[in-house]
C-alpha cells in the first residue's frame, strides 16, 4: 500500500535501537500512546521502544525477556506530502520505505493511502 504523510513526525529518539533474535532484554513500562509498545533495556544499556508480540517473556516472570525476531527501532522524520510504501502495521505504526530505499517507522495517524 503506498502512502502520503498528512502530519509531519520527528521522533523523540534519535538514536534507535537495534536487536538480534534471541538476544535478552529487561522489560520496562508500557506505552500509554500506543498499545502493545514496551520500553526496553539491552545487556548493553541501549533503550528504546519494541513490539510486545517481538518478546517472549514467559520464562522470567516479566522482568526480563527474549527477542523472537530481528527489529530495529528506526523512526523516521517526515515532512508532509512525502510518499511511502507500507511494508506492514503494527501496533498503529506503519513499517514503511521511503522513494530513496530508507526503511523505518512512521506512527499511522500520520499518514494516508494514496
Amino acid at each position: 500500500m503506498d502512502v502520503v504523510a498528512i502530519k509531519a513526525h520527528v521522533t523523540e529518539y534519535p538514536n534507535p535501537i537495534f536487536l538480534k533474535k534471541g538476544e535478552q532484554v529487561v522489560l520496562g513500562e508500557m506505552d500509554d500512546e500506543y498499545p502493545n509498545w514496551i520500553f526496553i533495556t539491552t545487556e548493553a544499556g541501549s533503550q528504546g521502544w519494541a513490539p510486545i508480540q517481538y518478546v517472549d517473556e514467559s520464562s522470567s516472570g516479566g522482568k526480563t525477556g527474549i527477542l523472537l525476531h530481528d527489529y530495529d527501532a528506526v523512526e523516521l522524520n517526515t515532512t508532509v506530502g512525502e510518499k511511502f510504501c507500507v511494508q506492514f502495521e503494527l501496533n498503529a505504526w506503519f513499517r514503511v520505505t521511503r522513494e530513496n530505499g530508507d526503511i523505518g517507522w512512521v506512527p499511522a495517524d500520520t499518514v494516508k493511502p494514496i
